[in-house]
């Protein structure tokens, strides 16, 4: 019999303590999901840990290849050695096809924005990030795993970065860049069209934490860092993710001593905006655990 997660446990304790289930009844519910629950065999775990082994050696190696021969390859071996890298951890994902795949295909989609940075040297970051970004996409829909959602709000990132160094604009349009894909990030969790919602909806508050940090006045910056958290608080109270309440308290804590750092000029020292930023982080905190409890 395995145990049930502690999600579990609290509803079941809920219901009792409401008087929708008696305790006989709730131990019986307790039961019959503890026995409905599948066991892993002992076989599956060990291939999988050596999958994951597996997976780590091949990186690591590819990374010593890669730091110790680097200056002796040319451009297009630097290339086709993490395309070769790409495609082996890709084959490696498609051949075991367990809970190291997600891993490996995130793994394969970092290797590929690599290999496209290197390739093009003139816009290694829009390169970079596109090919990460497809790859990323393209191994979540054929596998969904939590692991490939980051890698791809990085890529975002990088896809953003790239394009305004490409047209030539301020650091200003890369916040707005950013802003508008972490918009979209959180359309994508709104309407559940990804799997795994919480990771998601974290990727969309740091895409938007970071893009509001990029305006070039500090009145834009802090102020939509602030709405930002607000944001996120507002989707934590009608979603009860507790990502969007990390996100809230650090825009606030972020918000916070900048806006007092440039009402005062500067005046304040850093050691007074660190101890400021701490106690905003324990107030916001202390509101968030307020609102957090049942």
């Amino acid at each position: 019999m395995t145990k049930l997660a502690h999600g579990q446990e609290r509803a079941l304790g809920e219901l009792v303590l409401a008087g929708t289930l008696s305790q006989q009844e709730a131990d019986a519910v307790r039961t019959a999901l503890s026995d409905a629950e599948p066991s892993t065999p002992i076989r599956r775990r060990i291939a999988e840990v050596i999958g994951y082994v597996g997976g780590a050696l091949l990186v690591a190696g590819a990374a010593l290849v890669v730091g110790t021969s680097w200056d002796s390859f040319s451009h297009a071996g630097r290339v086709w050695l993490l395309v070769g890298v790409t495609v082996v951890l890709i084959g490696a994902a498609v051949a075991l096809r367990n809970r190291v795949t997600g891993v490996l295909l995130a793994l394969g989609a970092v290797t590929g924005g690599l290999a496209g940075s290197v390739a093009f040297d003139t816009h290694p970051s829009l390169a970079g990030g596109i090919a990460a970004l497809v790859l990323a996409v393209v191994g979540y829909a054929a596998w969904p795993a939590l692991f490939a959602l980051p890698v791809a709000g990085i890529a975002c990132g990088a896809t953003i970065v790239g394009l305004v160094d490409l047209v030539g604009f301020s650091s200003s349009w890369t916040g707005g860049g950013l802003l508008l894909v972490a918009a979209i990030w959180g359309a994508l969790v709104s309407f559940d069209v990804i799997r795994h919602r919480a990771v998601a909806a974290g990727v969309a508050a740091a895409l938007a934490l970071i893009g509001a940090q990029f305006p070039e006045h500090a009145f834009v910056q802090y102020s939509i860092t602030l709405v930002v958290a607000l944001v996120c608080f507002g989707c934590y109270l009608a979603d009860r993710m507790p990502i969007l309440l990390v996100g809230g308290v650090l825009g606030v804590t972020i918000a916070v001593p900048e806006a007092i750092w440039d009402w005062t000029g500067g005046a304040v020292n850093g050691a007074v905006l660190v101890l400021i930023a701490g106690a905003v982080l324990l107030l916001a905190g202390g509101l968030g655990l307020r609102i957090h409890r049942p």
